[in-house]
């Protein structure tokens, strides 16, 4: 079964705003402390070494130093 809420984090890249889908969780309790934990423990998602914010050429992309913003919302469906 999957979760009825998508857990999410996004960057402001030097290209844009960057969306990367991080799980899904059952309820939005669950949803809403996980939101809570990673933004208070300022996390950094583990990202694919393809990922556009590694593989940046721009020296100063805001997207390299960040900590994202970290959010949710209701699955589709």
């Amino acid at each position: 079964m999957s979760g009825q809420f998508k857990l999410f984090c996004e960057y402001f890249h030097c290209c844009g705003i960057k969306v990367l889908e991080l799980g899904e969780m059952e309820t939005e309790k669950m949803a809403q402390e996980w939101k809570e934990e990673q933004t208070l423990n300022k996390k950094r998602p583990c990202l694919p070494k393809e990922n556009l914010i590694k593989t940046c050429p721009v020296n100063h992309c805001p997207g390299k130093l960040q900590i994202p913003r970290y959010d949710y919302r209701k699955a589709a469906g």
